[in-house]
């Protein structure tokens, strides 16, 4: 299964030239029921949607905000995170890439030595931060593969604290899915192998789940479920909560009293976080229905399009939202991304592409399957 590399993520996964342009055209209108988004995990909001929404919610009975993230919004979405993720507790941070950073830095203690997969966000996309700021020692296990075998992390655990100079383990932290494996899940089944043998050596285990919802409803394996096998769990308040930013961090209170501090340490206790927490309120109640229908509406268009000659559609195996995308000719898709724009549909590439992807979200289910296969010229 082809991995996405750094550098091609950068030219293809944010939408650049065409993509970008066609995306703030259709962004830059008043708002319209039918659009539709074949790119990114969220609703893709326009500043004028985000003002008209924040407005009705703050304009509702008993509505009040937090300060400096106490009280408001923030501590109910935190009480409700930590319950539909059957944790103690849970705390809100503004971005995922210092929850990952201070989850696994709490849990590692002394114990500076964390395995990773080597195409996670925590390894690939973080700047060197644990690295740099906690003095962690990433190992990075798995090339090519979102999912770790139980013996390739006893091997390393074992290696790590042998001798002459033992340098033991202190988590494990894994992501699911895999952003970089184009939403490759993590096999359940060897995650709660890897999971098990964690615990029973002490060590630490935090799950980079910024998309764990979206997995849930492609795995059947809720998002309790998945959390339960790990000490703390990071989740994405943006990407299909379509907050404007921000993310939860749940697990032990005691660990997250100590992210707590670190959380103003690091300068991230800002002095209200209401708008962002308000939003994914908003959108949390009712999510896995709404998914679930989108996730339906998704395999019909998939389908549709499969058996289509023109087109070459790649299911990742083990994956979740996203399929490969590019014409059975082997050209470009400005065209057809041209074309599609104008039927109010996105979807996402570099000028002069000749593949993509097709990413499933809510926005999908704005119009039948069939309407917007029609407008990729499928009879």
């Amino acid at each position: 299964m082809p991995i996405i590399r750094r550098r091609t993520f950068l030219k293809s996964a944010a939408i650049p030239a065409v993509g970008l342009v066609l995306t703030a055209r259709l962004q830059g209108q008043a708002p319209q029921a039918g659009r539709v988004f074949l790119t990114g995990d969220g609703l893709s909001l326009s500043p004028l949607e985000y003002a008209r929404l924040l407005t009705r919610i703050a304009d509702s009975d008993g509505f009040r905000r937090d300060t400096y993230l106490h009280g408001g919004p923030v501590e109910e979405l935190e009480q409700r995170f930590a319950a539909v993720l059957g944790k103690e507790s849970a705390l809100f941070l503004p971005t995922g890439t210092l929850a990952n950073h201070l989850a696994v830095r709490v849990l590692a203690g002394e114990r500076r030595r964390v395995l990773v997969q080597e195409e996670s966000h925590f390894y690939r996309d973080e700047g060197d931060c644990g690295q740099l700021l906690s003095g962690l020692n990433l190992v990075p296990l798995g090339s090519g593969r979102a999912t770790l075998r139980l013996e390739e992390v006893t091997q390393a655990v074992v290696q790590a604290a042998g001798p002459p100079y033992p340098a033991p383990v202190g988590v494990i932290a894994i992501e699911s899915p895999v952003r970089r494996a184009k939403g490759q899940v993590f096999d359940f089944d060897e995650m709660k192998k890897v999971c098990a043998y964690a615990r029973k050596e002490q060590i630490g285990t935090h799950l980079d789940g910024a998309r764990i919802f979206l997995a849930s409803a492609y795995t059947d394996i809720s998002a309790a479920q998945y959390a339960a096998l790990f000490d703390t769990v990071y989740v994405s308040l943006y990407k299909y909560f379509n907050a404007p930013f921000g993310a939860i961090l749940a697990g032990p209170r005691h660990l997250l009293d100590r992210v707590t501090t670190l959380r103003h340490q690091f300068g991230s206790l800002v002095y209200q976080g209401w708008e962002t927490a308000a939003v994914a309120l908003h959108y949390l109640e009712g999510f896995a229905e709404r998914y679930g229908a989108a996730v339906r509406q998704g395999e019909t268009l998939v389908r549709l399009l499969e058996a289509d000659t023109r087109f070459r559609v790649e299911r990742v195996k083990g994956g979740s939202n996203v399929f490969g995308f590019a014409l059975a000719s082997g050209g470009a898709l400005d065209a057809l991304r041209e074309r599609l724009a104008q039927a109010g549909i996105v979807l996402g590439g570099a000028k002069g592409a000749t593949e993509g992807t097709i990413q499933i979200n809510e926005t999908i289910s704005r119009r039948p399957p069939e309407e917007i296969a029609r407008a990729f010229g499928v009879l």
